[in-house]
Order: C-alpha cells, then sequence, then structure tokens
C-alpha cells in the first residue's frame, strides 16, 4: 500500500464523520482523531515498506535465517540456489574453470514421505551433487523442501527418490542423471526389540496423521513383557514449528498392545505440537489409560539439533530409569 492509498484507507472514516461543516466546530476532539489517523497511516507506510523489503531480501538469500513453517504440502519452489562462484571468486577461481573434480555428499536424515497406502515412511537420503554444477541448494530451504514431501502419496520409494533427485537437481543446475540420491541404513541393529513401523496392512486416511487418537491403542488378553520401538515419531516445535523427529521406544508389562494399533496411534502424533519431554510425556500418559500395562517406560530418542540431542524417559511402576536403551534415533 503506498502512502496515498494508506492515507485515504485510514482518513476515511473520519472524514466521513466530519463532513458536516458543522462537525468541524462541534467536536473539540477532531485534531486528536486526525492526528491518530495520520500516525496510523504513517504506522501502515513503513510495516509496507518493511514487508517489501523482507520478500525482497528472502528471494535474494532464501530463508536462511528467516522462520518459517514447515510446509504442508508438496513445494519444490522452496528449494533455493545459492551460485557457487560466489565463494569461488573469493578464491581467485575464474567463472566456470575449476582444478579440481569431486562432489558433495549431504546425508539427510529428516526424509520422510506416504506410501501408496499413505502410510508413513522414513529413511535417511544421501545426496551427491556434482561440483561442476553452477550452484549448491541453500540448506533449509532443502530442509523445507525434504518437510513439505510428509504428506505426499508415492507410489513406490523409486518414485520418492526420483522426484527429490529430479527436483534438487533442477535448482543446482545440473542433469537428474548427474545427481545421486539413494536410501542409506542409518539404523544400527536392535536385538531385542521388535519395530511396528512395518505390520501394518490397511489403508491409512489423511485425516488420521493429523490428529493424535489415542483411542486407536488396542490390546489383546494376553499378558507379555515386550520392548517395541518405531522411527516414525514426528512432533513439531512449539517454538520454530519444524517437525522433531526421532524413535519411540516402549518397555511394559502387561495386556499385548496391539502392534499395528500403537503405529497407527504413533503416527497420529504427526502434526501434534510441543517439546521432546512432553511428546514422550504424552505417550507414556496414553499408553497407561488405555493399555493398563502393569509396568511401562517410554523413551524418545531424538534427533540432534545444534549438536544436542534430547532423550526423555518416563517410567511407572518400572523402576527408576538406570540408563539409556540401547537404540539410537536416525542421526544419533
Amino acid at each position: 500500500m503506498g502512502f496515498a492509498a494508506a492515507m485515504r484507507y485510514y482518513l476515511a472514516p473520519v472524514v466521513d464523520e466530519y463532513s458536516d461543516p458543522n462537525a468541524w466546530n462541534s467536536d473539540e476532539h477532531f485534531p486528536i482523531k486526525l492526528a491518530l489517523a495520520l500516525a496510523a497511516a504513517a504506522l501502515a507506510l513503513l510495516a509496507a515498506q518493511r514487508a517489501q523489503k523482507r520478500t525482497t531480501t528472502q528471494k535474494k538469500e532464501g530463508v536462511l535465517g528467516e522462520r518459517c513453517d514447515a510446509p504442508e504440502t508438496y513445494s519444490p519452489d522452496v528449494l533455493f540456489p545459492i551460485p557457487r562462484t560466489k565463494g569461488r571468486r573469493l578464491l581467485g577461481l575464474a567463472d566456470g574453470a575449476v582444478p579440481f573434480e569431486g562432489e558433495d555428499v549431504w546425508n539427510c536424515y529428516e526424509v520422510s514421505w506416504l506410501d501408496g497406502r499413505g502410510r508413513p515412511r522414513r529413511g535417511a537420503v544421501e545426496l551427491r551433487i556434482p561440483c561442476e554444477s553452477p550452484n549448491v541448494v541453500e540448506s533449509k530451504s532443502l530442509k523445507l523442501y525434504l518437510n513439505s514431501l510428509n504428506f505426499k502419496r508415492f507410489a513406490s520409494t523409486d518414485e520418492a527418490l526420483a522426484t527429490i533427485r529430479r527436483d534438487v537437481a533442477s535448482v543446482v543446475g545440473c542433469l537428474a542423471s548427474e545427481l545421486s540420491a539413494r536410501l542409506f541404513d542409518d539404523q544400527p541393529s536392535m536385538k531385542g526389540w521388535t519395530c511396528v513401523d512395518d505390520v501394518c496392512e490397511d489403508d491409512v486416511p489423511e485425516s488420521m496423521l493429523r490428529k493424535p487418537d489415542a483411542s486407536l491403542l488396542k490390546t489383546t488378553r494376553d499378558v507379555v513383557t515386550e520392548r517395541l520401538c518405531s522411527h516414525n515419531l514426528r512432533t513439531l516445535c512449539p517454538v520454530t514449528g519444524q517437525p522433531d523427529w526421532g524413535t519411540l521406544l516402549i518397555e511394559y508389562e502387561g495386556p499385548r498392545i496391539h502392534h499395528a494399533s500403537l503405529f497407527l496411534y504413533i503416527i497420529s502424533l504427526r502434526t501434534e505440537t510441543g517439546f521432546h519431554e512432553n511428546a514422550v510425556e504424552r505417550v507414556a500418559l496414553d499408553v497407561e489409560r488405555h493399555c493398563r500395562p502393569a509396568k511401562l517406560r517410554v523413551t524418545g530418542r531424538f534427533l540432534r539439533r545444534g549438536g544436542v540431542d534430547i532423550n526423555p524417559i518416563r517410567s511407572m511402576r518400572f523402576g527408576a530409569a538406570t540408563g539409556l536403551a540401547q537404540a539410537f534415533a536416525p542421526g544419533q
């Protein structure tokens, strides 16, 4: 909004109110109202200028340093290129000519998508970008892009990887065939634990992924001692709005928890907002209320951020925690 438009917008109500000539003489507060309207117009102009400056800066520099919520839909347009010439000129290298060969290897641990049945899948993806490409991809924009895949369905893992390869290649300026994207094993062997991530055979509607639902938890009459885990724990940070990823570990004695129902419950937390500690406490309370275990311990092994990983442990009638269970989140 330009200055003239802002003036018209904020002064119009005052002018209309005082269009009657008698109002100018009868209302002693009009000068105050006029001053307030002028101040409001000036503030509107300042806000518009700042918004325009932020937009221009973001277009030039990308989203690095900006607060951005995680995209809810597939968004390849968030990927932002940075020309390699910016850094290479500082090294005295001429544009387009380098005396070496090589590649940039990116290990991406926050990669998750939906399979053909709507079930969340996850894995660590290694990207290899040739150093001859004219651009690199800004790291935060890549993170936002990968997060935008969290609710997109793919018929196969190969299709998901091909999409990532194509989209990143288009930004860094190389052929998709010149860029490598592959899954790699980021999870050590977990002897003595049963993973529930691959036991569900049902179609999963997207609505189930949008709201936590503890009523999904089911038990049988068998009484067992079990150690269950899932690598599909995803919640949202209440400060940044970005996803937090981790491995959820549940140790219990009591009625057998139906494995597929536990998986469905865990993936229903994908848009739950809370700190790591709150997420683990919610799971512990939900399992306690709906499954009635005699003993229960819930551990969250979260992906590290800024060199720090947080691993809350909550026990009920299990005894004091003596150390972390031998399982790790991707990237730990």
